[in-house]
């Protein structure tokens, strides 16, 4: 947790000289080589044509992880409604009469389709998407988080997000006997009592844990494994020169142990030279008790935060490189101290910073001895196969969810997207507005330091479940702090639902937005930074003003233009179909939405968060026909929400 956005752009700014040295580090290093055919790629996935148009479909067969297999496998092309188009054995379409046609194009048992729009001349539509009900998947109710949630953010109005994360820089050395925390480079490396004002045993928890179940949220309480915790709250700076390390220990802190190894109080011994983990989960397991009876407000555990950057974050600590073993070791020591106190809560780890944590722990460019780069064991695998191992030592699951940071680094010469102090000019709001397909686009190269490193495009979370399934299925993932840049403008905004939207279509099960606007470019107003950012949340959980939300079931849903459109899709508990759909545009488009629904859809609602109108506004119905066809114009650059029922 950070004190001031100049802290911020200090830590922001050790994670890019940290990760920027990483590009000899290859994409197959990051998971292994590629693995065995997995799925069909057509595009594109959706177009409107006139009669008599023609268009070539390219398709690709991809590996779990989203990587085009090699040697081309065959495919073939079949349309089921000929009438409309016909297709060529090398995937050429030709339009031939009005209507809707679907492509099908097929690799062994592997399978998926393309669909066209065929208009009469008299017609138009600038965007086709398509959304098929019948192809479903769970959306995780936690993947609406924030950090800090508990805590007001200044003037801003705070969204109703669904996961509070209490984490960052300043948990890493709590002490939570007495609130002592320590600033780290955030500021001064200094000891103080920044979290918490009472000296009460776990008080600055206590304080967030409550505003958190007050609003219906779950809790995720990270953990300290650094070794040490603050031991005073002088307020002042501290060195963190090698030679002098030992003495500023002694001084200033107490030793962190996983594991007290006697019986857990929860008041704890304040005088002795230790602080006990397993007693503070103990403490705030008693602590919590009534509101964890209600099942939409567990409390989960993370171990730590961002350990690939300990050497420069938390230097007054230590200065030295973790090593994948010892760093595996103290993970199953942890987390065994918390499943003893908690064990039916979720443990979340390595919780690691850049994209230099999941390959190499930080320790680019000298990798662990024991696991050299050129060998293929970068730290994320030998992490998740550790954890493994230890689930058969141990007989239970110690590492419930796969858990790290993504801060973007594409932008323009004038700095990263997330740099809100930057010219905001042409090329930076399209840098951004493209970003968040390094998610999931395997046909997106960002043109960052990491997609050079990767080789081209990132795909982060097709690429991350591809690791787990290969190295500890079962485990999930976790995206807990993000930031696209820019939440006072719309084009954070649209950025901040775009990550959402992917979030729940790609399986990710928790994930925690960190707000860290650069008050000064909003004249030092909150309200004004977050805006668009914290609208993003309403137009996905409260785009009515009165609870209106995306559903916990998502379906299928493709656009025509991933550069220009996104487009999500789920039904609500009352069984209508939602949608959210993102024009990245800065003109209106008509856009057809084609619904394969098993009933007739009858009437329809939009709303819209608008360039000038950060809070959803009612537009016009949407115009929904009677084959499930919808249209709908999509205002200039703007986030939409529309509800069709039957």
């Amino acid at each position: 947790m950070l004190s001031t956005w100049a802290a911020r752009v200090a830590f922001v700014t050790s994670v890019t000289l940290t990760t920027t040295r990483c590009s000899a580090i290859r994409a197959r290093d990051l998971i292994g080589e590629h693995g065995p055919p997995a799925s069909v790629d057509v595009a594109p996935a959706a177009r409107a044509l006139g009669v008599g148009d023609v268009v070539q479909l390219d398709a690709t067969v991809r590996a779990a992880d989203g990587a085009a297999v090699t040697g081309r496998p065959r495919v073939a092309w079949h349309s089921t409604n000929p009438r409309v188009a016909s297709v060529s054995a090398e995937g050429l379409v030709t339009a031939l009469g009005a209507g809707v046609d679907t492509i099908v194009a097929s690799s062994g048992a592997l399978q998926t389709a393309a669909v066209l729009l065929v208009i009469r001349d008299d017609e138009h539509t600038d965007a086709v998407i398509t959304v098929n009900t019948g192809a479903t998947h769970p959306v995780s109710r936690y993947v609406y988080g924030l950090n800090d949630l508990s805590v007001a953010w200044g003037d801003a109005k705070v969204p109703n997000a669904t996961l509070n994360r209490v984490g960052g820089n300043r948990l890493s050395a709590y002490n939570w006997e007495n609130n002592y925390s320590n600033a780290g480079n955030d500021y001064r490396y200094q000891n103080d009592r920044f979290m918490s004002a009472s000296a009460a045993p776990g008080e600055a928890i206590r304080t967030r844990a409550e505003a958190t179940f007050a609003r219906g949220a779950a809790l995720l309480v990270t953990v300290p494994t650094l070794g040490h915790v603050a031991g005073d709250a002088l307020g002042e700076p501290l060195d963190t020169a090698d030679a002098t390390r030992a003495a500023r220990l002694a001084a200033h802190f107490k030793v962190s142990r996983s594991a007290k190894g006697a019986p857990l109080s929860l008041t704890p011994d304040t005088t002795d030279a230790f602080v006990y983990q397993d007693e503070f989960v103990h403490w705030l397991e008693h602590t919590s008790a009534a509101a964890r009876a209600n099942p939409r407000t567990p409390v989960w555990y993370a171990l730590d935060n961002e350990p690939d950057i300990w050497h420069t974050t938390h230097r007054e600590v230590t200065g030295s490189l973790l090593t994948y073993d010892a760093f595996v070791d103290s993970t199953v020591a942890y987390a065994r101290a918390i499943k003893r106190e908690a064990p039916n809560a979720l443990v979340f780890g390595p919780v690691v910073a850049t994209y230099t944590g999941l390959v190499t722990l930080g320790r680019y460019p000298t990798p662990e001895p024991r696991y050299p780069v050129w060998q293929l064991r970068p730290f994320d695998a030998v992490y998740l196969d550790g954890l493994k191992r230890a689930e058969g030592r141990y007989g239970t699951r110690l590492l419930d969810v796969f858990d790290v940071h993504w801060y973007p680094q594409n932008g323009t010469d004038a700095g990263a997207i997330s740099n809100d102090f930057a010219s905001q000019d042409v090329a930076m709001i399209r840098a951004r507005l493209q970003a968040p397909r390094s998610l999931w686009d395997p046909d997106f190269d960002e043109g960052s330091w990491v997609s050079s490193t990767t080789g081209g495009p990132i795909r982060l979370l097709p690429r991350l479940r591809a690791l787990i399934a290969q190295h500890y299925p079962g485990t999930k993932l976790a995206i807990t702090e993000y930031y696209f840049g820019r939440g006072g403008d719309i084009s954070g905004g649209i950025a901040q639902a775009d990550a959402l939207g992917i979030f729940g279509r790609e399986g990710v099960f928790a994930a925690a937005l960190w707000p860290q606007a650069g008050l000064g470019a909003y004249g030092d107003s909150a309200r004004r930074a977050y805006a668009y950012a914290f609208g993003a949340f309403d137009m996905f959980l409260n785009y009515d003003g009165a609870g209106g939300r995306f559903g916990d079931t998502g379906v299928d849903a493709r656009t025509s233009d991933a550069a220009s459109y996104s487009a999500y899709a789920s039904l609500d508990d009352a069984g209508r179909v939602v949608l959210v759909l993102l024009n990245k545009t800065s003109t209106p488009r008509e856009a057809r939405v084609l619904v394969t629904h098993r009933a007739a859809l009858r009437s329809g609602r939009a709303y819209a968060m608008l360039d000038g109108s950060p809070t959803p506004v009612r537009q016009p119905d949407p115009d929904v026909g009677p084959d499930n066809t919808v249209r709908y114009v999509l205002p200039p650059m703007s986030v939409n929400t529309l509800v069709l029922a039957p």
